[in-house]
């Protein structure tokens, strides 16, 4: 597993910012991921990712196997970043003592 980006949550709204960096590109891309509000069904995702006015991801609130936590599996694909999905999950970042500052880990298969 590899880290690609971290991301800050607000709390208050559960808004989350932060960059990804990406091989090929100089400088990180910065994203923000945002509780979907017009969610009107199980398989919609509970989260929408944008990077600026691009709509780059989605983001889905599942269950531990392990454990029956919830954490947030994403999903990442736009054809400038990649020309393949991303997938992703959101825990909490090493060294990081912070709820609210989260790693994107991922999911090498």
């Amino acid at each position: 597993m590899s880290t690609l980006g971290i991301v800050s949550r607000n709390p208050e709204t559960n808004e989350m910012r932060g960059q990804i960096g990406l091989l090929g590109r100089r400088n990180p891309l910065g994203i923000e991921i945002t509780p979907n509000t017009e969610k009107r069904g199980e398989k919609q995702p509970d989260f929408r990712i944008w990077s600026g006015p691009n709509d780059i991801g989605a983001g889905w609130i599942k269950p531990n196997r392990e454990t029956g936590k919830p954490y947030v599996s994403l999903r990442i694909f736009h054809p400038q970043i990649a020309p393949w999905p991303i997938y992703a999950n959101l825990g909490r970042a090493a060294g990081q003592d912070d709820d609210d500052v989260l790693a994107l880990i991922v999911n090498a298969a």
